[in-house]
């Protein structure tokens, strides 16, 4: 028991279990063959999350109770046991889980009050798959595929869409579930969540980031399905597999939180600035 006090009241120790447990998540993920998307979702979370603990560690206090240290090691300990089994490793519950045990070891009862908008980062993990089968339900496949074939109807091209499957004359491209960019709006959901903790706004201003956020990773999810209708058109495997998934996949969820950013710097961020100065 003295030592896990000792633990509670030592920060250094437990930034060391902290890493620890990040690696072996990380390690997880890259055994389980998880898609891009959803490794940069969980690099930005813990990113985030770090800046924000680094951002109050003035105000940090370590200090807790017997019966929260015991819970807080059970909780990683058990986490250290699933990872004996790939297969038994949650990667969507595990962060969250992982993120009560430290809290509880660091600062007892109080640590959900210290850690709120951590463990709320964190539930992002815990909800993902709900959210992934709550998309799909309402028809994102879909509405993908009809969004792609506008764009390139609207760009001149001899386009007919059945259902997902968008046709062209010489090759088509169906939109399956992993096709739709759930990974990547979730990707700029948590973009803009970052952002409401960063900067104060009205909750107007909160639904209204929303709605942008996920209509840009939307659209420009639609504009790779379109080019990749056409590089199915034109024979081009190749290309088409690099758009498909891996670097090509990133760099459109890269350039949809660019696009974000800037809006949120032109009409948010800046005035802030303004406002901070006068």
């Amino acid at each position: 028991m003295n030592e896990l006090k000792t633990v509670s009241k030592n920060g250094y120790l437990l930034l060391g279990i902290a890493s620890s447990m990040i690696a072996i998540h990380f390690t997880m993920l890259t055994r389980k063959s998880i898609e891009s998307n959803i490794v940069s979702l969980h690099f930005l979370l813990f990113v985030g999350i770090a800046s924000l603990i680094w951002e109050e560690r003035s105000n940090l206090k370590l200090k807790s109770g017997p019966v929260a240290s015991v819970l807080g090691a059970l909780l990683i300990g058990l986490i250290l046991l699933r990872t004996l089994t790939p297969l038994g490793y949650d990667v969507a519950l595990t962060p969250f889980i992982f993120g009560i045990g430290i809290c509880l070891l660091s600062s007892g009862a109080n640590s959900f009050k210290y850690f709120r908008k951590e463990l709320i980062l964190l539930s992002l993990t815990a909800f993902y798959p709900k959210i992934v089968d709550i998309l799909i339900q309402m028809g994102i496949t879909k509405a993908t595929a009809q969004a792609s074939s506008f764009l390139l109807w609207a760009s001149g091209f001899s386009v007919y869409r059945n259902g997902v499957q968008i046709i062209l004359p010489k090759g088509r491209v169906e939109v399956l579930s992993s096709c739709a960019g759930v990974d990547s709006m979730l990707l700029m959901i948590t973009v803009t969540i970052f952002f409401f903790i960063l900067v104060e706004t009205k909750l107007k201003d909160k639904i209204i980031c929303l709605i942008v956020a996920a209509l840009i990773s939307f659209w420009l999810n639609s504009f790779r399905i379109a080019i990749l209708a056409l590089l199915a058109n034109s024979q081009d495997m190749k290309g088409f597999e690099y758009w498909h998934g891996g670097d090509g996949s990133l760099i459109f969820s890269v350039l949809s939180v660019g696009v974000f950013a800037i809006f949120c710097w032109f009409f948010y961020v800046r005035k802030a600035l303004e406002n901070s100065k006068n």
